[in-house]
């Protein structure tokens, strides 16, 4: 019943987000339908070929995850995984919808179920960081440039954030003592499956040279993505200064991560907010639209591959 609201809830806050953007952009629909017709197709075709690139990159690193536990698969297989992961995210209510999906399909390949989902976990904490990451070249770039004080303190909260849990995780002490007290829980007895999934988690701090590479693999991969998005941007005759959207975009991944259904409707909403000071209001509608058309393709390669999962899976 709890998951059923859940679902539920999910599913009216992105109608409730996409109406009030139909309601705000009733007046101007008109000029936000002209403004999509003289979008230049080759510059947002090169926004879907830097899309596909970044998707690349975070096989990369999904591929150096699971190799920690002792999980080996190809580039090509973990390519499959990540679209496969978009695929889901687009059509299922929940955000997490992807990540279950890498994980199911990565355990076709072991049989270490556990340390297959703390691998999507740190998939997904690894571009959590990444984000953060871009926030903080952000602010430290454009600090006293930063007119939109919301834009400025929503980074460096969620920075504040991010960096205590990778603090948290990397400091052995700090671990230690916080985690000291569950694992004498009976929850933790040793042998039990949430004992063995906080030790395959706790394995990714023995290898530092691992999580550095992993860092720069995240911080390629949302550079990328924030170039198409200024490639968007420059296909509707719009400017805007590159370094700002590395402050937006990242409050952008934080707005979308909202209850809902991947993000529709808030993550829609959040550009027109955050970008409406750069540039005219019918472009921010219109960017909007783009970016998701860019994650509608990738959902819609990964369900074409979806199709032949089961056979790829079972070939290798």
């Amino acid at each position: 019943m709890k998951g059923k609201i859940l679902i539920f809830l999910r599913i009216g806050i992105s109608l409730v987000f996409l109406c009030l953007l139909a309601w705000l952009a009733r007046k101007d629909f008109p000029a936000i339908v002209k403004t999509l017709k003289s979008a230049n197709l080759y510059l947002f075709g090169s926004a879907v070929f830097l899309n596909i690139i970044a998707i690349a990159v975070l096989a990369t690193r999904l591929k150096k995850i699971l190799s920690v536990q002792g999980l080996y698969l190809n580039l090509k297989e973990a390519l499959y995984l990540t679209f496969i992961g978009y695929f889901f995210n687009n059509f299922l209510p929940t955000s997490v919808g992807g990540d279950l999906a890498k994980a199911y399909y990565a355990t076709k390949k072991t049989t270490k179920k556990l340390e297959s989902f703390s691998s999507i976990f740190f998939d997904r904490f690894f571009g959590f960081f990444s984000i953060g990451l871009l926030a903080l070249l952000g602010i430290i770039f454009l600090n006293k440039n930063i007119k939109d004080k919301s834009l400025l303190w929503g980074s460096i909260l969620f920075l504040i954030f991010v960096f205590s849990f990778f603090i948290i995780f990397l400091n052995k002490r700090l671990a230690k003592y916080l985690f000291s007290k569950l694992l004498n829980l009976p929850l933790f007895r040793e042998g039990s499956k949430v004992r063995r999934l906080y030790n395959a988690i706790n394995a990714y701090k023995e290898h530092k040279i691992v999580i550095v590479q992993l860092i720069g693999i995240s911080l390629i991969a949302q550079i990328i993505w924030v170039f198409a998005i200024y490639i968007i941007i420059r296909s509707l005759s719009q400017d805007i200064s590159f370094l700002y959207l590395f402050l937006i975009v990242p409050l952008v991944s934080v707005a979308s991560m909202m209850p809902s259904i991947n993000g529709l409707g808030v993550r829609e909403g959040a550009y027109v907010y955050f970008l409406s000071e750069f540039i005219n209001k019918e472009s921010a509608f219109a960017v909007s639209i783009l970016s998701l058309s860019l994650i509608l393709i990738s959902g819609f390669i990964g369900g074409v591959l979806y199709l032949f999962a089961e056979k790829l899976y079972k070939s290798t």
